[in-house]
């Protein structure tokens, strides 16, 4: 298989981690082995294969997510899924391209790649199903239809079953977004038992940054900044995770502090393509510029973060 800019097939035998296995899709399958692979390694081996697309694919498409290339995740999807091993599979791929479209901040095209995926059998499929749904309440909150999101995620689940966490997730994002951080913070507190018990399996889960966001619209910045400071020493976060938590990290300190952590947020979030985490660092360097008498300058950061938006 290649990838959709080359021609040509190559004669590289498959690689063995590419051919392993016929595993039910699930958001989760970023192991073993492939996951802290390098992205540049990730996209090679995507490359030199010629096998019907499926687990190792997949696998191999979230070290590059994970490593901050969620362009080269949206365009490798679209072959993935038109080479995909089973319907199954085909389901799964559409859903990542949906979840590497939030990460660029093109939310229309990541609702409609959620809906697909969700209407495309992914009911059907145990591990789908709750993905497809979570990834469209996402891009629906994003884009503040917060109703609409509740709609579709009903009530939080009582599962502790992992497909249960990406509904959860959301649930939570949504919570947050209706002004609810205490609900939202227990919420988040399950995902975190969960994902403590759980780090075998799953893809770098930013539970830490989520407890901390609500922790900080309740006024708690001491626990914030410990739980985020965690967070940031850990080995799982990949530049898009780093971003938020340290914009996040900025929220905890002195305003003459914010602005380097503000800057080293901004470097991780251009690296990663996320232009609407992007906007919320530009809009907090604004308000930052504001607070320590500098509006002229914070009304400059204001108009790229608008800027930014409307791209």
């Amino acid at each position: 298989m290649t990838h959709t800019q080359t021609t040509g097939r190559p004669t590289t035998p498959a690689p063995s981690f590419l051919l392993a296995g016929e595993e039910k899709p699930c958001w989760y399958a970023a192991r073993p082995g492939v996951r802290f692979c390098d992205p540049g390694e990730a996209e090679r081996l995507l490359r030199s294969s010629r096998a019907a697309a499926g687990l190792g694919h997949f696998r191999a498409a979230r070290v590059l997510l994970h490593g901050g290339r969620p362009h080269q995740v949206a365009l490798w999807c679209v072959e993935l899924r038109n080479h995909a091993r089973t319907a199954a599979w085909a389901t799964a791929f559409g859903a990542l391209r949906s979840e590497a479209l939030l990460h660029l901040g093109d939310l229309p095209a990541a609702e409609y790649e959620a809906t697909t995926a969700r209407d495309s059998g992914g009911h059907h499929h145990g591990m789908l199903g709750p993905w497809s749904t979570a990834l469209l309440a996402e891009s629906l909150i994003e884009q503040g239809r917060h109703e609409e999101a509740a709609a579709r995620l009903g009530g939080p689940s009582d599962g502790t079953a992992l497909c249960d966490l990406p509904p959860l997730r959301a649930h939570g994002r949504l919570l947050l977004a209706l002004g609810r951080p205490g609900d939202a913070l227990a919420v988040f507190a399950r995902i975190a038992r969960l994902a403590r018990h759980t780090t075998g399996l799953l893809p770098h889960l930013p539970w830490r940054s989520d407890m901390a966001e609500a922790l900080l619209q309740l006024d708690r910045r001491e626990q914030a900044h410990e739980l985020l400071t965690e967070e940031l020493a850990s080995p799982g976060p990949g530049p898009r995770e780093r971003g938020v938590a340290l914009r996040l990290l900025s929220a905890t300190e002195a305003p003459e502090r914010r602005l380097p952590t503000l800057s080293r947020a901004a470097v991780e979030l251009r690296r990663s393509d996320d232009r609407i985490e992007l906007t919320r660092v530009l809009s907090d360097f604004a308000r930052t510029l504001d607070t320590l008498g500098e509006p002229s300058i914070g009304e400059a950061f204001r108009r790229r973060a608008a800027g930014l938006l409307s791209a």
